[in-house]
């Protein structure tokens, strides 16, 4: 049996449910300063390669300019921010010196994502972000974007205007006063963007509930619960509309999956906005973990387009993304 919410519900009681006229807005903007540059623009080296391989690759090529292409001109997408993969490549190169600003829509804190969700819909984008050769490279691409995200020159946007961090809205809707950080100083004693995001609870705050019942499942990090699944599968077609659980993939094939099968998961989601310091309160020991290869912006076809980040996919997603 598997239990999950509404998708509209689920997208909002975690902040996925943007305005759409914050999303157009931001990605207008975006577009307009970089076609704004009066010099040519220089792509960062990881954006060089990512055009080598279109150039080189057929398939890569075919994918990417479809993906663009397949998308509607009606309404919601009459406003179309993407005509061509050098446009693509060079908003995206905008956004490696970019730190992510404070809006009321959690997308616009994910500026990559907001480039790629309506492509990400099409017939050619499941295709392409299904690719390896794709793949391997947004992990390049994120990697970089982290280097800058790891720097000094990324705590620009914790400033007090109404995109910056520490504007009233902001600080009511990440609770800073939760956090550890210094009032007094002009970036809260953060040594970079990333340093914010994966900022500390102060002591006492968030107890763990129930920490003597083994029964009781406590959330890791701030997550959203999105679905419970009880008596799993060791293989199923994780990826029709059901989206049922199917261990090997989850696990990809780990010698582990005998000790759950017709188990129970329990898959949860975090917003962009919310707590990102990992915590994970369960009883017993975790003797081994792993970082497994993946997708990172691939959807759920069976779900057709989904408007607002892959929330329609994400127990597909439980199998398929890097994890």
């Amino acid at each position: 049996m598997t239990i999950q919410p509404d998708a509209v519900d689920a997208k909002r009681s975690a902040g996925w449910l943007p305005e759409q006229d914050e999303l157009e807005s931001w990605l207008e903007g975006h577009r307009e300063r970089v076609e704004a540059r009066s010099e040519p623009v220089v792509l960062h080296p990881v954006l060089e390669e990512f055009q080598e391989l279109i150039d080189t690759d057929a398939v890569v090529r075919m994918y990417l300019n479809q993906m663009i292409e397949q998308v509607p001109s009606t309404k919601p997408y009459s406003k179309r921010h993407l005509e061509s993969v050098e446009q693509m490549l060079g908003m995206i190169n905008e956004l490696l010196t970019m730190a992510p600003e404070f809006g009321e829509s959690s997308m616009v804190a994910t500026p990559l994502n907001a480039i790629l969700d309506w492509p990400m819909g099409t017939p050619a984008g499941f295709a392409a972000f299904r690719d390896r050769r794709v793949n391997a490279m947004l992990k390049k691409i994120l990697v970089a974007w982290c280097e800058f995200l790891n720097s000094g020159d990324s705590l620009y946007v914790l400033n007090d205007s109404a995109v910056g961090w520490k504007c009233p809205e902001a600080q009511r809707k990440v609770g800073m006063g939760q956090y550890e950080h210094d009032p007094a100083d002009e970036h809260w004693g953060f040594a970079s963007w990333n340093d914010f995001f994966t900022r500390r609870f102060k002591d006492g705050e968030r107890p763990v509930a129930s920490p003597e019942d083994n029964k009781v499942i406590v959330s890791a990090c701030e997550s959203t619960p999105y679905g419970i699944s009880m008596d799993v599968q060791r293989r199923d077609r994780f990826w029709i509309k059901s989206q049922p659980y199917s261990l090997e993939d989850m696990l990809a094939n780990d010698d582990s999956v005998d000790h759950f099968v017709g188990g129970t998961v329990y898959q949860a989601f975090l917003s962009a906005i919310n707590y990102h310091r990992w915590h994970s309160p369960v009883a017993g020991t975790i003797v081994r973990a792993f970082v497994q290869e993946g997708t990172y912006y691939s959807e759920a076809d069976a779900e057709g387009k989904d408007a607002v980040e892959p929330m329609n996919s994400q127990s597909y997603l439980a199998h398929v993304a890097a994890r």
